[in-house]
């Protein structure tokens, strides 16, 4: 009685595991493709980052260009954002990196918990 529990247990755990994967990939690949407003936010939102931390760490005029700027918005947040090819690269490997990230969201190896 007590083996044949323990053989369905390990049986049923690594018939399950890979079934697990592929629907959490599966899932995750409709939601990319069905909401694409969210997607596009994600891919906006990291590419303003990443080019605002780029420019903090490599572009010490930038601060200067803020200061300068006294109090006009679109000159403020024009002068924290990267050079216009910079950006561009940036956006690109965040066109590609955020959608690939949010495929792999919450598939891990749940194996690890039948041992």
């Amino acid at each position: 009685m007590v083996a044949r529990r323990l053989l369905s247990l390990l049986v049923s755990s690594t018939n399950r595991s890979p079934d697990r994967k592929t629907r959490r990939l599966r899932r995750n690949a409709v939601e990319i493709v069905t909401r694409p407003f969210r997607t596009l936010y994600a891919i906006v939102f990291m590419t303003l980052l990443f080019g605002v931390m780029y420019t903090i760490f490599y572009d010490s005029g930038a601060v200067a260009a803020v200061d300068a700027a006294e109090g006009d918005a679109v000159a403020m947040a024009l002068a924290v954002l990267p050079p216009l090819p910079i950006l561009a690269l940036i956006a690109l490997a965040m066109a590609v990196l955020v959608p690939f990230t949010m495929l792999f969201r919450g598939v891990s190896d749940e194996s690890r918990y039948y041992r």
